[in-house]
């Protein structure tokens, strides 16, 4: 395994605590953290292929040069993630 050093507020820090140790739910902050992270990037990595397996819009009627889709994840009617678009008109280009 590799070390990873992560600044957190202190309010996590004292949620952690609650977690950990004895009577807890983990046996340290690193599994607790481990475990976070694991969730956290497979419900991502999730969302990324639902992405990918969805069906675009023809590029005719999406205008990239006017308009950016952003993905958002939301939840559906039975609470599973679900992916859907926001669509933004550019208003002014920084680069």
């Amino acid at each position: 395994m590799k070390i990873c050093t992560i600044n957190v507020p202190e309010s996590f820090v004292e949620d952690m605590k609650k977690l950990v140790g004895e009577g807890g739910l983990y046996p340290s902050r690193s599994e607790l953290v481990r475990v976070a992270a694991r969730e956290f990037l497979m419900r991502k990595i999730e969302l990324a292929q639902k992405l990918q397996e969805q069906e675009r819009e023809p590029e005719e009627e999406f205008d990239p040069e006017n308009y950016v889709r952003i993905p958002m994840e939301d939840e559906d009617d039975n609470g599973e993630p679900s992916l859907t678009f926001k669509t933004y008109k550019i208003i002014k280009r920084l680069v």
